[in-house]
């Protein structure tokens, strides 16, 4: 049993899952990123199974900054070393007091929403949609369709892939910040 079913099994609320995402998952969500991007945030990075996927596919002149509240999963992070990468220990909500209004290229989610009260939600996109760059774009994984209508309601300009090889298979939202 991995270090992450182990801790998520104790802590099925933070995770959302109680296995990490396959390769498919996050190379699928890794080759999103434009070329252009230079600022990429992830937040629940978890062991760090999608952030290494991001490292290897950002472009030369982008930076990442992953989020992880856990205190368990944190170790699996510091073991990453990539010049261009660095873990936040800040929730997620911490995110507009971390960067300023429109600087962010990309925001990759690996966060439960679906677990998250409405409040909870709303005050994660608007933050999102905040530090986002006009065009900017912001990932969300699900495996179940259950917020699309709340994420189109921050943005209208969402795609919609599958990814079948995970378990369980995941629907990932690719919304472009077009709003500004």
């Amino acid at each position: 049993m991995t270090s992450f079913t182990k801790y998520a099994l104790k802590n099925l609320k933070l995770t959302g899952s109680v296995i990490p995402s396959s390769r498919f998952l996050a190379n699928k969500i890794a080759q999103q990123i434009p070329k252009e991007s230079r600022t990429i945030v992830e937040l629940g990075a978890g062991d760090g199974v999608i952030t290494r996927y991001l490292l290897k596919h950002m472009p030369e002149q982008a930076h990442l900054t992953s989020y992880e509240i856990s205190k368990q999963l944190l170790p699996h992070l510091a073991k990453i070393d990539h010049p261009r990468f660095l873990v936040s220990n800040h929730s997620a909500l911490e995110l507009d007091n971390d960067f300023a209004q429109s600087t962010v290229d990309v925001v990759i989610s690996s966060l439960p929403i679906a677990l998250f009260d409405q409040a909870m939600k709303q005050q994660l996109l608007s933050q999102i949609r905040k530090v986002l760059t006009t065009n900017g774009l912001f990932i969300q994984y699900q495996y179940l369709p259950k917020d699309k209508k709340l994420i189109l309601q921050y943005f209208p300009d969402t795609k919609t892939l599958w990814s079948a090889l995970n378990v369980p298979p995941a629907f990932i939202y690719i919304s472009r910040n077009s709003a500004k």
